[in-house]
């Protein structure tokens, strides 16, 4: 059962009483809910509701991928035509992941193959390349390393280490745009291009506490939390900027399709030993600071994420994308 925050229904309360009795809930008291810039859909997991979506800028949600305790992760192209479904399929002795690629429009099959890691995880994790053609897999288990496979499951190569040193099973890796990866690796964020033989050191990161690395999708600026607001930078480590403020914290960062916004999770806690949740909004993605605080007024410009005629801001605790 969900828990209600107080300074959530103080919010709720806000955010009506400045809506039109016209308006299905929007944020913007416009017909269609949302800034008609804000384009796009997002995808997010809640609970045991399964991965939701709501299309912007109409603010229409709906059910996407039902609860499945045994779905690993999935991963929608940056085109939003693929939806790529990691489905452990283990059984006694073995260890079979199913990757699929299916049509969003018609949910036909494009690809579909099974992969065995060499450490044998079931819980292996699959992200599609910018242009389709390439999968990342990554594992719970640092045997594995990353794995770069064909979206038809063909094997192309496995990174086990940086400079001798074994990659931690925290850090992050993120395709780049020409299928090249981002690896964060300690305190470094490397750059790596195709075949993968060799790094480029980007951003040394001296801080001790940050993360949620994400990039934009031209390949030309990242988003990452420190501490407890999110940052943005040039693609170089350039032009740090703080860009949300809080008495709380904020974390896993998403750029909009055409990278012009931030999707940002607010009010970031923890709900148990592995568990955290948070509420979803939007702040452009101009370089300046903007407070989401779920009890303070927000700057203008803030856009809580809601679902058309629910009048509750959305909340994630897994996977969130912005297609």
């Amino acid at each position: 059962m969900k828990k209600t925050n107080l300074s959530l229904v103080v919010v709720f309360l806000m955010l009506l009483s400045a809506c039109s009795k016209d308006n299905d809930g929007g944020p913007d008291g416009g017909d269609n809910g949302y800034p008609s810039a804000v384009k796009g859909t997002i995808y997010y997991d809640w609970a045991t509701e399964g991965i939701l979506k709501v299309s912007l800028p109409e603010g229409v949600g709906s059910a996407f991928i039902p609860d499945d305790s045994k779905l690993n992760n999935f991963d929608i192209s940056r085109d939003g035509k693929y939806k790529l479904t990691v489905v452990n399929e283990q059984t006694l002795g073995d260890y079979p992941i199913r990757f699929t690629l299916s049509d969003i429009s018609n949910g036909s099959i494009v690809e579909e193959f099974i992969y065995r890691s060499p450490a044998l995880s079931a819980y292996s994790k699959g992200y599609l390349s910018h242009d389709n053609s390439h999968i990342l897999v990554l594992s719970n288990d640092q045997e594995d390393g990353i794995t770069i496979l064909k979206r038809n499951g063909e094997f192309v190569g496995r990174i086990h280490d940086i400079n001798g040193e074994e990659l931690g099973f925290n850090d992050q890796r993120l395709w780049l745009p020409g299928n090249a990866l981002l690896i964060v690796h300690n305190n470094y964020i490397i750059r790596l291009d195709p075949p993968y033989t060799s790094g480029k050191l980007l951003k040394e990161m001296e801080y001790e506490d940050w993360g949620d690395v994400a990039v934009n999708p031209a390949g030309t600026q990242l988003a990452v939390r420190i501490a407890n607001h999110v940052y943005t930078m040039d693609m170089d480590g350039s032009n740090l900027k703080q860009v949300t403020t809080s008495n709380f914290k904020e974390a896993v960062p998403e750029f909009s399709p055409d990278g012009k916004y931030l999707l940002v999770g607010t009010e970031y806690r923890q709900t148990g030993p592995f568990g955290w949740m948070w509420s979803l909004k939007i702040i452009p993605n101009d370089g300046k600071e903007y407070n989401v605080d779920p009890i303070a007024a927000n700057s203008p410009g803030v856009i809580p994420v809601f679902v058309k005629g629910k009048n509750k801001i959305e909340t994630a605790g897994g996977q969130m994308i912005w297609r």
